[in-house]
C-alpha cells in the first residue's frame, strides 16, 4: 500500500469531534480476557438468543445473529455492567461494557477459554467507535511487533517503538514523515551495516525519535499499511 493510500484510509476520521472518537485496537486486556460481541458467531454460531433475566433496552436485539438458524436458543442467565481495560490508539482505558453469561458451554476457543461469556460495549460507547472502512478489523491489534509509543514536547515529538532487525545488523532511521489533516504516517527504514549479508529472522525492540512539523493533536498516528499506532503522553 502506498503512503497516499494509507493516509487516505483516515481521511474521514472526525478529528475535531468532541469527545474524540475511540479507535479501538484490541479486545479487553489483562486477566479475564473475553471475546467481544464481534466474536459471537465464532463462539455461539448462528443460534438465536433469549434471556432469562431483564436486559438493558436494545441489548437482546444486538445479540441476535443476522441469519439465525432453527436450533435451540442460547439463554442469557446473567448480565453485569463492568469496565474492563481496552487498548486504544491513545493508550489503555476502561470502557463500560456488559458481561453476559450464557446458559451452556460451547467448544473451547482460544479467546473465550471455553466459557460462554461475551463482552458487549454499551451503546453510547459503541457509537463513539471509529475504524476505517477500507481497513480490515483483523488488524485492530496494530502492526506485529509494534509497542505503544510515547508522545512528548506537547505532541511535537514521538518516541516510536517497533520491532526491527537486531541492532548489531542494521541501523534504523526515519525515512520520512507524511501528514494529512487527520493522520500522520511515519516511514522507517533499516540500513544494514553489511549490505547483502544475511540477516537473522528475529525481531528486536527498536526505537526512533520523530519530530513532527506540528503537534499530533487529535490526529491518528499510523504505520505502514495505514495501521494505527498506540501513543501515550509522557508524564
Amino acid at each position: 500500500m502506498q503512503v497516499e493510500e494509507a493516509l487516505a484510509l483516515w481521511d474521514e476520521f472526525p478529528v475535531r469531534r468532541e469527545p474524540r472518537p475511540i479507535v479501538l485496537m484490541d479486545a479487553a486486556i489483562g486477566p479475564g480476557q473475553l471475546p467481544r460481541i464481534e466474536d459471537r458467531e465464532r463462539v455461539l454460531g448462528v443460534r438465536p438468543v433469549v434471556s432469562d433475566v431483564e436486559l438493558p433496552p436494545g441489548l437482546l436485539d444486538r445479540l441476535q445473529p443476522m441469519h439465525p438458524d432453527d436450533s435451540d436458543p442460547v439463554r442469557v442467565t446473567k448480565v453485569r455492567l463492568v469496565s474492563p481495560e481496552f487498548r486504544t490508539d491513545r493508550g489503555h482505558r476502561p470502557l463500560p461494557a456488559y458481561r453476559l453469561e450464557l446458559a451452556e458451554r460451547v467448544p473451547r476457543t482460544r479467546a473465550g477459554g471455553g466459557a460462554v461469556t461475551l463482552l458487549m460495549l454499551d451503546a453510547w460507547t459503541e457509537s463513539r467507535m471509529w475504524w476505517p472502512e477500507g481497513l480490515s478489523t483483523r488488524w485492530r491489534g496494530g502492526s506485529p511487533g509494534m509497542s505503544a509509543s510515547m508522545l512528548m514536547d506537547g505532541g511535537r515529538t514521538i518516541r516510536l517503538l517497533f520491532g526491527g532487525s537486531l541492532p548489531s545488523y542494521a541501523a534504523v532511521r526515519v525515512r520520512a514523515v507524511h501528514e494529512s489533516s487527520t493522520a500522520v504516517l511515519v516511514e522507517i527504514e533499516e540500513v544494514p551495516y553489511r549490505p547483502g549479508s544475511p540477516v537473522p529472522l528475529a525481531l528486536a525492540g527498536r526505537m526512533v525519535v520523530v519530530r513532527l512539523p506540528r503537534p499530533l493533536g487529535g490526529r491518528v498516528l499510523v504505520h505502514a499499511g495505514g495501521l494505527p499506532v498506540e501513543v501515550t503522553a509522557a508524564g
